[in-house]
């Protein structure tokens, strides 16, 4: 089981990614379970992960593979992507994988629906990563709470639960905000991580320094990309979010292919290989397409030679991208002293948020006399039909016009430096941003500043990354809440919580 490869120190675990296309008959279908025969029959790929609607595109479901794949005796890693769920169906799904005995599992946000039948699909994102983690750890309970102080029962799920990080990301705001993402993931049930594609071999070490810097053990997959020359152009052009595809890299893949070196691409992943195997992952997730079999085979084979013959210097396989801020100082020192993390550098545009702050502390908080009496004034309005439409009223002129407020019911302003992720972040993220982000531009408006990066541009200048990933993450959205008042909201939560201490003291 990858479960038990990947907790056994002395394994190195592989995995391969399998991509479903678009139709359901052999012509699709048949390619995937053939090389999944040929891995099962070589035995060195101890589970095949299959994507889930990649690119934002619809595809074949990955339980259809899935499933095939149980038959035949190899373990299917599922990507759970979250962009075309909400919670009921989330549970849906875990129900249905645990009845088919699909037992593993890769959360992430996933690609932003691409258009298609008639446009643009609406894009869901009803939980994000963290709250899917810990819904997941939550199951394996058998129950877990909702917001009636009731339980939901049923029988506790057995699942491996995966997440993703990028340690490539280029900005300074993008990748603390990566990391921090990462270590809420891990104290939200994540079992294991891979990475997000990338070809920077310090950044790879970057990312082994920073988790044993927080004293995290959670085993770790490096991702190795084997792109066809096309695909390399498409993604240095910036086709696939969340990718960075180094220009050198490319113009190297452009003379390769003038010289009719085929297997230089494969030469390459494997030379990545052995490096990561020693820069300390617990194993390596390869991809790739138009990659049959014995292309993979040849990879790994050409691993066991590298270990016996020694690594070539790194410019055969390193490719990092020109600017790429790092967290700890780069290059990473040879020296047997502890990496020293680079300064950050948050709230580089602060804005107003000063003024929101003290507004913040006068009226949602007991500190001062005006919070109380404000606490008091929404609630009193509450009690009576036409005083509270006039607080909501008075809630939605001065929110719309100050914050573009969505009147979702439950703000987080103030967990994002008083910016609304409901209306600036395409995903509403609430929780730190997905990974689809380029030279810290949106994914889906890349004309625009990534709402994640604006929010850490206003932060306050002692922010540290341990205060970004301080517990608790928030929690999901109560949508039945939308269009009602926050301000009622957030202070009957508080009077609820008063109370039930009340009661446990009691």
């Amino acid at each position: 089981m990858l479960q038990t490869t990947l907790n056994t120190p002395s394994e190195f675990t592989y995995t391969f990614e399998l991509v479903p296309r678009q139709g359901f008959d052999r012509k699709q279908v048949d390619p995937l379970l053939d090389f999944a025969a040929e891995a099962k029959e070589d035995g060195r790929i101890k589970a095949l992960s299959i994507t889930d609607n990649p690119g934002g595109n619809p595809a074949l479901a990955p339980v259809a593979i899935g499933t095939e794949l149980v038959k035949r005796g190899i373990e299917p890693l599922i990507h759970f992507s979250l962009k075309d769920k909400n919670r009921n169906q989330i549970g849906s799904h875990i129900y249905l994988y645990q009845r088919l005995g699909l037992r593993s599992l890769l959360v992430m946000g996933g690609d932003f629906p691409n258009p298609g039948y008639y446009g643009r699909g609406k894009p869901v994102y009803d939980l994000d990563t963290i709250q899917v983690l810990q819904l997941l750890k939550d199951m394996e309970k058998g129950h877990y709470p909702d917001r009636r102080s009731t339980r939901n029962h049923f029988p506790p799920s057995r699942i491996l639960k995966g997440c993703v990080v990028s340690p490539f990301k280029v900005r300074e705001a993008e990748q603390v905000w990566q990391y921090a993402k990462l270590l809420h993931k891990i104290r939200a049930g994540a079992d294991f991580v891979i990475t997000q594609v990338g070809f920077d071999i310090a950044k790879f070490e970057e990312l082994t320094t920073f988790l044993d810097e927080q004293g995290i053990t959670i085993p770790l997959l490096a991702n190795v990309f084997i792109p066809t020359l096309p695909l390399a152009r498409a993604l240095a052009a910036g086709k696939i979010p969340g990718i960075l595809m180094p220009e050198e890299l490319v113009a190297r893949m452009e003379v390769e292919a003038a010289a009719g070196a085929d297997k230089a691409r494969l030469d390459r992943a494997a030379l990545m290989v052995a490096r990561l195997k020693q820069c300390g992952y617990q194993g390596v997730h390869l991809g790739g397409v138009k990659l049959p079999f014995k292309d993979i085979a040849y990879v790994l084979d050409r691993v066991e030679q590298l270990e016996q013959e020694g690594l070539p210097d790194t410019e055969e396989y390193d490719f990092p991208v020109p600017g790429t801020w790092y967290y700890f100082q780069h290059p990473l020192s040879e020296d047997k002293g502890k990496k020293t993390a680079q300064p950050l550098t948050p709230g580089t545009a602060p804005g107003t948020t000063r003024l929101h702050k003290l507004g913040h502390t006068l009226f949602f908080t007991d500190q001062y006399v005006t919070g109380r009496l404000f606490a008091r004034f929404c609630l009193f309005s509450a009690q009576g039909q036409r005083r509270l439409n006039t607080l909501l009223w008075l809630e939605k002129t001065i929110k719309r016009q100050v914050y573009n407020c969505q009147m979702c019911g439950e703000c987080t302003l103030f967990h994002s430096a008083f910016l609304c992720p409901q209306w600036h972040c395409p995903k509403r993220l609430i929780n730190g941003p997905c990974g689809g982000s380029k030279q810290g531009k949106c994914e889906v408006h890349p004309e625009r500043l990534c709402f994640w990066v604006r929010v850490y541009n206003r932060l306050d200048n002692q922010t540290t990354l341990s205060s970004l990933a301080a517990p608790p993450h928030l929690p999901p959205k109560d949508w039945g809440r939308e269009k009602t008042s926050s301000w009622v909201n957030f202070f009957s939560g508080q009077q609820n919580e008063q109370e039930d201490e009340r009661e446990e003291s009691g």
